[in-house]
């Protein structure tokens, strides 16, 4: 089990206590936009056991019309894998988990080399707790907690660079950034310059007739 990536993984998924979540067997069921995204961080199931909860899974997924997608950490649920693989299921796209320190990096900030930082806080919906980090136009970058800054989506938007996000932490008490970069196997350029280190790589799994019929929507729209 790589206990570290489960630990950060349960840090992650605490960050979005507004979408509403289920256990089933030890996964974590979360509810977000169109997915129901499926963490599998705990328990011990047999084959029967794993067969029986990825239905579930499904089951759910079908009553709220949503795609079902299981999240899958490296040198973790070899098992579950090779179950889901043997189910339908592929790997949809592979992402890496960045990590930064960021009282590390702060004294390369120097303040005669700072710009106005554009970004801001938001506060988050129905929790004191956790707050976003905005860009104009009320473009969301990231999720704040504490001190800590989490980047879902780690392929940044045109107009905003990875130093304006590494000042904004400088200056709102940010000590730790991770960073969920979506289709790649090792951390970009930009994020070694940084000083970020990877953390470990994962896997989405979805059922090949749910991606077969986003192609087919895609190709209908094109014609």
């Amino acid at each position: 089990m790589n206990e570290s990536a489960v630990r950060l993984e349960e840090q992650i998924i605490s960050l979005f206590s507004e979408w509403e979540t289920e256990i089933c067997q030890g996964w974590i069921l979360k509810k977000m936009g169109r997915y129901l995204l499926v963490y599998p961080l705990y328990g011990n199931c047999s084959q029967m056991n794993i067969l029986d909860n990825i239905q579930k899974c499904e089951e759910i997924s079908c009553q709220g019309s949503l795609n079902c997608m299981f999240r899958i950490v490296e040198y973790t649920n070899y098992y579950l894998s090779s179950v889901l693989a043997d189910n339908g299921y592929r790997v949809e796209k592979c992402c890496v988990v960045g990590k930064l320190y960021l009282l590390e990096k702060g004294s390369c900030l120097c303040e005669s080399e700072m710009q106005k930082c554009r970004l801001f806080l938001k506060q988050g919906k129905g929790t004191e707790t956790v707050e976003y980090v905005m860009a104009e136009p009320d473009i969301t970058i990231g999720i704040k907690r504490q001190n800590l800054l989490f980047l879902p989506d780690g392929n940044l938007p045109d107009g905003t660079d990875l130093e304006e996000v590494l000042q904004f932490g400088v200056e709102n008490g940010i000590t730790q950034i991770l960073a969920d970069i979506p289709g790649r196997k090792e951390l970009p350029e930009q994020y070694k310059r940084a000083g970020f280190s990877k953390v470990y790589l994962y896997r989405c799994y979805q059922k090949e007739e749910k991606s077969s019929k986003k192609q087919e929507e895609k190709s209908s729209r094109k014609n």
